[in-house]
């Protein structure tokens, strides 16, 4: 049975998963009483949710009953659904998209050339944006991870050359057990200089396990040669398109 989850306790059998990662890292920044903007449930030790301003995560195993999720994510309302791939297809969602979720092979690498770990918010905005992230207004982008920031759920890493941002990766996610690194994007101007090769298996963990989402399948090899491997894949649900 789907219940509220009223403390981290009560999330404490989720496995290191990259979606684990989100909803354990999104526990420690907003907590349990927050009025609504975040909600956190679960189904026994077989599933939990997150639902963050509409947009659900799950993490589910292969014990957890998907009817009953997927009656209560039509109940609760939601605007998208992310999961493992499986899981969207066992909730009889539609999949709006989807690609590979890569794992980083634990190892040791140096420091980029020109490495920050606090920059302008503002830039790393407009980086993302040019890159086509879905950001969102700027306002919702700048409180949301300086939150997440604050509460070490999430860390941010660049690199700048004379004044100017040229990369950026996130670890996005800062879980419990695991880590989801994200926001990997390259001014277009240095494309070519292997810096988010670089940059990317630096800002993974080398002790909890670090996964990240290609933004489409093409990106593979990229992680592959970056020190990553094929884990899964990920895949989102608009609502809607149901």
């Amino acid at each position: 049975m789907i219940k509220l989850a009223e403390n981290k306790n009560e999330l404490g059998f989720l496995p290191a998963d990259p979606f684990a990662a989100t909803v354990t890292a999104l526990a420690e920044t907003y907590g349990f009483n927050n009025s609504g903007f975040v909600r956190f449930y679960i189904q026994d030790d077989s599933a939990a949710l997150s639902i963050i301003d509409g947009n659900a995560t799950v993490c589910a195993g292969e014990s957890a009953d998907f009817e009953e999720i997927s009656a209560f994510l039509n109940t609760a309302g939601y605007n998208t659904v992310k999961a493992e791939k499986s899981v969207i297809e066992k909730l009889n969602l539609s999949i709006s998209d989807s690609s590979y979720i890569v794992k980083f092979i634990p190892a040791s690498y140096p420091e980029p050339e020109g490495f920050v770990s606090e920059y302008d918010l503002r830039e790393i905005y407009d980086l993302l944006d040019l890159a086509g992230f879905p950001t969102g207004e700027f306002g919702a982008f700048k409180a949301d991870i300086c939150a997440r920031i604050n509460h070490g759920a999430a860390k941010f890493g660049g690199i700048a050359e004379s004044g100017r941002l040229l990369a950026t990766c996130l670890r996005l996610f800062e879980g419990e057990k695991s880590v989801l690194l994200g926001a990997v994007v390259t001014n277009p101007e240095a494309r070519g200089r292997g810096l988010a090769s670089a940059l990317v298996p630096f800002m993974a963990d080398a002790e909890k396990p670090s996964f990240l989402f290609c933004r489409n399948d093409g990106l593979l090899k990229f992680y592959e040669k970056s020190g990553f491997e094929e884990y899964g894949k990920w895949a989102i649900s608009v609502r809607g398109n149901n």
